[in-house]
C-alpha cells in the first residue's frame, strides 16, 4: 500500500497563490462596487421620490426618506468594512479648530429658512419629526456620502473622491427631493435660479470631506449637518410651507 503523498512546496505555493489571487479579485470587485453604488442611490432615491409624490402628495417625504436611508445602509452594509464604520464615530483628531468650520456651516441656513419662518414650528409631531429627521437623515448621508465613499476610493487619488462625493451629494437634492420640494426642483426654464442653493450644497460636501479626512471621524460633520438640516426645516421645505428669506 502507497503511503500518502505530502504536499510539495510548489503545491502549497500555487494552493496559496490562487487564495491570494482570488482575494484580490474579491478586493477589486467590491472596490469597483463603491465607486459605482453612488449611481444606484440617485436611481433608488428618484424612482422613490416619484412614486410616493404620485402617492401621498406632501408626504412624499416620508418614504422617500425610508427608502434612501434604507439603501445607503444597505450598501454599507454589504460593501463596508465594519472596522471601519466604527472609526467613523470615534474620537475626532487632529486640532479642535476643526469645530469652527463645521458649526458654522451648520448654520449657513438659519438667516435663509429657520429665522424667517420660525412660525410653522407651533409644536407638535410635525416639529418632532423635524428634529428626528435632521438626526438620522446627518448619520446617514455621512456615513455613506463622507465615510464610506471617501474609504472605498482611497485607492484612488485624494481628489477623484471628494468630487464624486460632492458632485453626486449635490445631484441628488435636485433629483431625488426636487420631485416634491419646489425650493430645490430645477426647472428648465430658469436654469441658473438653482445655482445658489447648488453652491451652498457643494461648500458643505467639500468642507464635511475635508473635515472628515482631517479629524478621522464623522462627529463634526454629523454634528454640522444636523445643524443645517434644522436651519433649512427639512420636512416642513420638502411639504412646501416655507419660504425663502
Amino acid at each position: 500500500m502507497n503511503a500518502p503523498v505530502k504536499p510539495t512546496l510548489l503545491t502549497w505555493l500555487e494552493r496559496n497563490t490562487m487564495t491570494i489571487s482570488l482575494t484580490d479579485r474579491h478586493s477589486r470587485h467590491r472596490r469597483y462596487l463603491t465607486v459605482a453604488s453612488p449611481i444606484l442611490i440617485l436611481v433608488i432615491g428618484r424612482l422613490a421620490a416619484v412614486f410616493f409624490a404620485a402617492h401621498i402628495g406632501r408626504w412624499a417625504w416620508v418614504g422617500s426618506s425610508l427608502v434612501y436611508w434604507g439603501s445607503m445602509a444597505a450598501t454599507i452594509y454589504l460593501l463596508g468594512d465594519m472596522g471601519q464604520v466604527r472609526q467613523w464615530f470615534s474620537k475626532p483628531q487632529g486640532s479642535r479648530w476643526w469645530a469652527v468650520p463645521a458649526i458654522g456651516m451648520g448654520l449657513i441656513a438659519f438667516p435663509l429658512l429657520l429665522i424667517p419662518n420660525l412660525h410653522v414650528l407651533r409644536g407638535g409631531p410635525l416639529t418632532l419629526a423635524w428634529v428626528a429627521f435632521g438626526a438620522v437623515n446627518a448619520i446617514c448621508e455621512e456615513a455613506y456620502w463622507r465615510g464610506f465613499l471617501l474609504d472605498g476610493t482611497a485607492h484612488l487619488p485624494r481628489a477623484v473622491g471628494v468630487i464624486q462625493s460632492t458632485a453626486l451629494f449635490t445631484v441628488i437634492h435636485p433629483l431625488m427631493l426636487g420631485v416634491f420640494s419646489e425650493i430645490q426642483r430645477f426647472d428648465p426654464s430658469h436654469p441658473f435660479e438653482l445655482l445658489p442653493f447648488l453652491v451652498i450644497v457643494v461648500m458643505i460636501g467639500l468642507v464635511y470631506s475635508l473635515i472628515y479626512l482631517k479629524t478621522r471621524s464623522l462627529r463634526l460633520a454629523i454634528l454640522s449637518h444636523v445643524l443645517s438640516d434644522l436651519g433649512n426645516l427639512s420636512i416642513f421645505l420638502f411639504m412646501n410651507v416655507v419660504t425663502m428669506g
